[in-house]
């Protein structure tokens, strides 16, 4: 079997830039007329009332936007909310909440619109799915897959047979503290994926979670949406598009843990404890996994988090695996549950030398000394 890619970079959705121009502030009666027009539009929208849906905006649009909101409806459409409206630069922003029927939480995005007395459309808000063409969903055990490419096929059946597994593999993890319904969209190329998500489309991204990080009225954090493309998943041995989907279904879990003000989470954690998780029991040896690190030369070093975000394949691919073997040294020590109880605890707002001392019972130091060792003696009795 060949051996899996390295995993994708986690990425998180940030607003766009507001469009350019200027305007005043909204004053509060028309902030409140907003709010009323957008308020009416949600609810007709998950009542399937296209006719009302586009009734506060302008007339000359409202063919456009009925387009896009009948592809939300069918693609099974539960939630539509905007809060915290306030200006922008060409009209008013907010956040935007959104569910689909399958998802266990709604998923905050921006929301940018110009305002006269009408809404206008906005191309600088957070886009949808259905933004980009008619959505198939398939609700499945574990959440829905959102394919966006009808030729999709073998890729779109193998995420939606492989989310209820993968989601199990997370719950044996992490634990059931976290919204078990997921969106996983599936888009044609990886271009798509990356422009989807708001970075550069000359990147090229294999999946992604995206979302804003923000809180509901509830108090507990948004969901976050799997993004990923039939370009890259066809290339990827069916091993490895489970692998990555349990990955990215690992970062939902965690981004779904309230994180302390304040709290410092080195990435190299996040990335490595979604690796450890994803490839745990799969027979995929471990010197294959790990070859970009093996290969390379000097003392092993704990990558920083710029590394992460490097435009370099060979930088990211030697980041992502160091990450998963100090994760997995100090799993193979201490167990899978108390790497948990170190995310956990670091998420929680302890320092990660306290986190290492409360949750593995060793300084972070040995934990590296350790996991140098381990990389030094070429991973022997690793196994698979």
């Amino acid at each position: 079997m060949r051996p899996v890619p390295s995993l994708p970079r986690r990425l998180f959705l940030l607003a766009p830039p507001v469009l350019a121009g200027c305007s005043a502030r909204p004053t509060a009666p028309v902030a409140d007329g907003v709010q009323q027009v957008l308020a009416a539009r949600g609810a007709a929208l998950v009542a399937g009332d296209l006719t009302a849906a586009g009734a506060g905006y302008d007339p000359a649009e409202r063919s456009a936007v009925r387009v896009l909101d009948a592809r939300a409806v069918r693609a099974g459409l539960r939630e539509w909310a905007v809060s915290g409206l306030d200006d922008a630069a060409a009209g008013v922003a907010g956040t935007l909440r959104v569910r689909v029927e399958g998802e266990g939480r709604a998923v905050a995005g921006a929301f940018r619109a110009g305002w006269d007395g009408r809404l206008r459309t906005s191309t600088a808000g957070t886009p949808q799915p259905w933004d980009l063409g008619d959505v198939e969903a398939r609700v499945v055990g574990g959440g829905v897959v959102l394919v966006l490419d009808l030729a999709a096929g073998e890729v779109a059946d193998q995420v939606a047979a492989d989310l209820p597994d993968a989601t199990a593999r997370v719950d044996a993890a992490w634990g059931g503290d976290w919204p078990r319904g997921t969106a996983v969209v599936v888009l044609p190329t990886a271009a798509e994926v990356t422009r989807f998500a708001g970075r550069d489309p000359s990147g090229r991204l294999d999946a992604v979670a995206v979302g804003l990080d923000a809180d509901l009225p509830d108090g507990a954090p948004a969901g976050v949406r799997v993004v990923l493309s039939v370009e890259r998943f066809t290339a990827l041995s069916p091993l490895g598009r489970s692998v990555t989907l349990t990955h990215e279904l690992v970062h939902v879990a965690t981004r779904a843990t309230p994180r302390a003000a304040g709290a410092v989470v080195p990435t190299w954690l996040t990335e490595g404890y979604a690796d450890h998780v994803a490839r745990l029991r799969r027979d995929v040896a471990a010197t294959a996994l790990a070859a970009p690190l093996l290969s390379a030369d000097g003392v092993p070093q704990v990558p920083d988090d710029a590394a992460f975000r490097s435009s370099e394949p060979a930088v990211l691919q030697l980041a992502y695996a160091a990450a998963w073997t100090l994760v997995t040294s100090a799993a193979r020590v201490a167990g899978t549950s108390a790497v948990t109880a170190l995310l956990r605890t670091v998420l929680a707002g302890t320092d990660l030398e306290a986190a290492c001392r409360q949750a593995l019972g060793r300084s972070f130091a040995d934990v590296v000394e350790t996991w140098r060792a381990d990389v030094a003696s070429d991973l022997v009795g690793w196994g698979p």
